[in-house]
């Protein structure tokens, strides 16, 4: 009977100890470590997770504009924005563009169209297709780690697209190309939320 008792008395402890210790932030000072960068200060102020899911905070980033110089996300906010990962040798891609381009010319007060091209076949070949085709809205080539697909969420197809409100907030994300009339509604949506 002592044994058994002994036994169960151990047991509680380490189930005692097991649960104190996964409380604890893995023995790290959570105040001695200040935010990174803005993004996180962001997001732990407005209670928002940073990521590529609806109601997420956008992850921001800072990426090459094929126009010249460097376009940060952050920089939009107070905007709807419409971020679309593409690049030239997707045929879905290039049939969603046009659609992009007419609903970012219809809205060019409060709405702000952006592409990440991904650049397989290297920055020349994004600047060449956008110029061929007309394309205005702001375009980006994605970093060569691909980080920035990452980051929101893992892009795995292209076209995938990203609704962001005017705090930066994700309300809406599709994969695959859309019509004109839904990224409309897509943005309509934005501006409401």
């Amino acid at each position: 009977m002592f044994k058994l008792s002994l036994k169960i008395s151990l047991s509680m402890m380490a189930l005692f100890s097991l649960v104190l210790l996964s409380a604890c932030g893995g023995g790290q000072d959570d105040q001695a470590q200040p935010a990174a960068d803005a993004e996180h200060s962001a997001a732990e102020t407005s209670g928002l997770v940073v990521g590529g899911a609806v109601g997420n905070l956008a992850p921001d980033f800072n990426l090459e504009n094929i126009a010249g110089g460097q376009l940060q996300l952050s920089s939009l906010r107070g905007k709807v924005v419409i971020i679309d990962f593409w690049d030239t040798w997707c045929p879905p891609c290039r049939k969603a563009l046009p659609s992009l381009e007419a609903v970012s010319k219809a809205h060019p007060d409060d709405l702000v169209v952006v592409g990440v091209a991904f650049g397989r076949d290297g920055l020349e070949k994004v600047r060449e297709y956008v110029a061929a085709n007309n394309l205005t809205f702001p375009m980006v080539v994605s970093d060569k780690k691909f980080q920035v697909a990452k980051d929101f969420g893992g892009v795995q197809s292209i076209p995938t697209t990203f609704v962001i409100d005017k705090n930066g907030v994700i309300v809406e994300v599709w994969v695959g190309g859309h019509s004109q009339a839904e990224y409309e509604a897509g943005y309509k949506k934005a501006l409401g939320s």
